[in-house]
Formats: C-alpha cells, sequence, structure tokens
C-alpha cells in the first residue's frame, strides 16, 4: 500500500511483530520519553575534579575539547562553584 509516494506495511492481523513497541510505551502524551537513556559514552568523557582534592567536585567533560577550550570550562566551573557554595546549592 503506498500514502503519500511512501511505502506502507499492511499487517495480517492487529498483532504488532515482536522486537517493535508501539509508541505509546516510549512517549507520554506531550512526545516526551517516558525513560529517557541519554549516557555519555565513557571512552569520549572524562573526569576532571574543579576544586580541592581536599574537597574535591568531579566534572565530566569532552576529551574532544581542546586544550584552551578545556581549561576554559574548568576556570569557569571553578568559578562558578565558588558562588554556589554562597547559595547553598550542591
Amino acid at each position: 500500500m503506498q500514502i503519500n509516494e511512501m511505502d506502507m506495511l499492511q499487517l495480517k492481523n492487529n498483532v504488532i511483530p515482536k522486537g517493535l513497541i508501539p509508541l505509546e510505551e516510549l512517549f507520554d502524551q506531550d512526545d516526551i520519553a517516558c525513560k529517557p537513556t541519554m549516557q555519555p559514552i565513557e571512552k569520549f568523557v572524562e573526569e576532571v575534579n574543579i576544586r580541592t582534592t581536599a574537597n574535591p567536585k568531579l566534572v565530566k567533560l569532552s576529551k574532544a575539547l581542546l586544550p584552551k577550550i578545556k581549561d576554559k570550562y574548568i576556570n569557569f566551573l571553578s568559578l562558578l562553584g565558588s558562588y554556589t557554595n554562597r547559595f547553598h546549592i550542591s
């Protein structure tokens, strides 16, 4: 069957083939994923301490960042961290 010049799969019955999941199970009524599974790929991410060794605060940064940009991120996050302590934000 074709609709708007696109091929459509016509099932013989109303049973979804094994391995397929209805979209209603993946998204809520606002089209937001019910169980988002975005996880960084560990081989492309490194943990960096933005505080002291006595009071560490680890953040994950991309290994693809240029050293100059990575230093800017670390400096910015360190500065931001000093302000969050003043407002009791963890």
